[in-house]
Order: C-alpha cells, then structure tokens, then sequence
C-alpha cells in the first residue's frame, strides 16, 4: 500500500467511513479501491455508492467489500459519495 498519488484512509469496524464526496464536479472519474484488513483478517463488510443524475437523485447501488474494488463517477453526476462500513478495522488505498 502506498503508491504515488494515491490516499490512504483507515477506516474502523463497524462504522460508516465516507471515502469520496463529490459536489459539482462535471467531470468523469475512476478510482481504484484497495482494502486490507489491520489484523490479516477476510475483507467483509458493505459499501454504498449515492450518484445524482445533475441534481436528482439516483438509486444508491450497495454491495460486498472486496479486497480490490473499481468505482466511476459519470460526468452528469453532479454529486456522487461512496462509504463503506467494513466489519474489521481496515487501509484503504485509493489511487
């Protein structure tokens, strides 16, 4: 963990831990999500990804953490927020 350009988030168990929050951007993104486990343990728990399409807002898609995860943000998502809620204390990369 720890490449150039990328940020680092620790990220406890049991609570949600908001890693992208975006407003007005306008733009399209991608990021690569890296998780792993402080004490070795199996990668679980659950993330939920909010986009709005302009200023409406979109269903949430929520799914199983993983150890290496992709998100994007579309450029017509003018607000968009990721969180996650892992079941043990956890580094997060994103890059």
């Amino acid at each position: 963990m720890g490449l150039p350009g990328s940020k680092i988030i620790e990220c406890p168990k049991d609570q949600w831990t908001t890693l992208i929050s975006n407003f007005g951007t306008g733009i399209s993104a991608v990021w690569t999500i890296r998780l792993k486990a402080k004490g070795g343990e199996k990668i679980e728990g659950i993330f939920i990804e909010k986009r709005y399409w302009w200023v409406f807002p979109q269903a949430p898609t929520t799914g199983e953490l993983r150890e290496q995860m992709r998100f994007e943000r579309y450029w017509i998502n003018a607000i968009y927020s990721l969180k996650i809620c892992p079941k043990t204390d956890v580094i997060v990369e994103i890059g």
